[in-house]
């Protein structure tokens, strides 16, 4: 990760939620480094005046970014007082949709990103307010409704994980996601898809599932490429967003 980050403080293609990703690993892992703060400074410079951090893979919504942005900020004491978590808090507020989501492009993941928002608040202390309220409503809804455990691991670790994150996930949505992780891990490991895999470390991490992280790491040690990246998948160049991933969950800081 250190020798995959630009001399700007980005990754990639500078998308916040990847560069965001990439700084919450090397936080996990421990210690400081330059790195960390070239990248701290590089994603402030991201916040666009009206306090969002606009997307740029096309990955990840606006709303996942500057969510997940401030998440991680929080971490470099950016309290809930500093400019970029107030303006990006405020964007967050004026954007949640009637229902109580705030979604993007593919519907079927509002659950994603509004659970995202919901952490994101909850961070910095704003889980008294009834937008706040109506987004865990509706991320219960969908967790406990029909059909949510036949979605991509990618669409169902998030709700799950966040949930877990700020006290919400209710008992039957944990046993289901136990369930769901032992039926989707045969596929995961057998075809090489390592951000699967780690998706899943991870929330069962969270989960408090003991010994998640001592399960998976000898197959994670095999998928490592040589320069000590991970592709999403096995096989494929390593890549600051998937290597990052695997830090978190293997860190149980995901």
């Amino acid at each position: 990760l250190e020798q995959a980050q630009h001399e700007d403080g980005s990754w990639g293609d500078g998308d916040p939620f990847v560069c965001a990703r990439a700084v919450g690993a090397l936080e996990a892992a421990g210690g400081s480094c330059p790195a960390q703060s070239r990248s701290v400074s590089f994603l402030e410079r991201q916040q666009a005046e009206d306090g969002r951090f606009p997307a740029k893979s096309g990955m990840y919504t606006d709303a996942a970014c500057t969510a997940y942005a401030l998440i991680v900020l929080n971490r470099f004491n950016y309290s809930k007082a500093s400019l970029p978590a107030s303006r990006g808090i405020l964007w967050l507020l004026e954007h949640q949709h009637p229902d109580g989501s705030w979604s993007g492009r593919n519907a079927k993941k509002n659950a994603y990103t509004t659970s995202l928002v919901l952490r994101a608040l909850y961070t910095y202390y704003l889980s008294g307010l009834a937008k706040y309220q109506k987004g865990v409503a509706l991320v219960i809804d969908r967790l406990t409704g029909p059909g949510f455990f036949a979605e991509p691991v990618s669409h169902v670790y998030a709700p799950v994980l966040n949930l877990c994150h700020i006290g919400q996930l209710p008992p039957e949505a944990r046993t289901a996601f136990v369930n769901y992780a032992e039926g989707r891990l045969a596929n995961a490991l057998g075809g090489g898809h390592t951000a699967d895999v780690a998706y899943i470390a991870g929330t069962l991490a969270a989960l408090g599932e003991a010994g998640t992280v001592e399960m998976f790491a000898d197959w994670l040690a095999v998928a490592q490429n040589d320069d000590g990246g991970f592709g999403k998948d096995i096989c494929r160049p390593g890549d600051p967003n998937w290597t990052a991933l695997v830090v978190l969950a293997m860190t149980n800081h995901l």
